[in-house]
């Protein structure tokens, strides 16, 4: 590059030129215009090339180990009420069997649930114990209570 009096000097790489104005990379040159020069050709414009949408691969169910986590907190709840508890010893023995179902698949399989069936077998289990001594305790009372209006009936 000499420094001649009669030479142009390039344009600053980003600089526009005065005569030409500067056009969007990808659009063709306005009319009228001569290309610009100094810029290096330009790829596909952004937002061509799109990635696939990537979907999350759900794991397996474990329905005996839900199963077994809602039997299990519904003996809980309902072995406190008086002529219903008898429905909470079902419940609980149902949920100690799903649970430990649930938890047999969950590991078998490595998916999901398996949480659900622990629940599910603890909460199973504290509600038949918690039932047995509710009817324990309701019937050593009604058992105690039943001489003494034998003997006030008479």
């Amino acid at each position: 590059m000499s420094d001649a009096p009669g030479t142009p000097q390039p344009p600053v790489w980003g600089s526009p030129q005065p005569d030409n104005p500067p056009q969007a990379p990808g659009f063709p040159a306005q009319q009228g215009y001569p290309p610009q020069q100094g810029y290096p050709p330009q790829g596909a414009p952004y937002g061509y090339y799109q990635q696939p949408p990537q979907y999350a691969v759900a794991q397996p169910g474990n329905g005996l180990g839900i199963a077994g986590g809602v039997c299990g907190i519904v003996a809980v709840v309902l072995c406190w009420i008086p002529f219903v508890d008898y429905i909470s010893i079902i419940l609980g023995a149902l949920a100690i069997i799903f649970g430990a179902l649930g938890i047999r698949h969950a590991t078998a399989h490595s998916g999901g649930g398996k949480g659900m069936a622990i629940t599910g077998v603890v909460t199973g289990i504290v509600a038949v114990v918690i039932t047995i001594l509710f009817l324990a305790v309701v019937y050593t009372a009604i058992n105690s209570v039943t001489p003494t209006l034998g003997v006030l009936g008479h």
